[in-house]
């Protein structure tokens, strides 16, 4: 199955496993992985708007994130898929 980065579109089968290439990160992963992650992004002050951003690892690399991203982290991105557009994720 392929699917989009949804910040930079490029598009990677999700059935091929990549080796993260970028070894300076604080993020220690030798063995392959999923071609793109998923993060959760904040959009609001209130935390009641949480949206779903799925990255390649070029662009993950690009953010360095936490735990979560802010909605000004993933403008940053300069990202094809608007914040609005992201995925919902459900708090409640």
């Amino acid at each position: 199955m392929k699917q989009r980065c949804l910040a930079c579109g490029v598009e990677k089968d999700m059935s091929l496993r990549e080796v993260y290439p970028y070894t300076g990160d604080r993020i220690v992963i030798r063995e392959p992985i999923e071609p793109l992650m998923t993060i959760d992004c904040e959009g609001s002050e209130d935390g009641s708007d949480w949206r779903a951003a799925t990255l390649c690892h070029d662009c993950w690399h690009k953010i360095d994130p936490d735990l979560w991203i802010s909605q000004d982290c993933w403008v940053s991105l300069h990202p094809i898929t608007p914040f609005e557009q992201l995925p919902k994720i459900q708090t409640t």
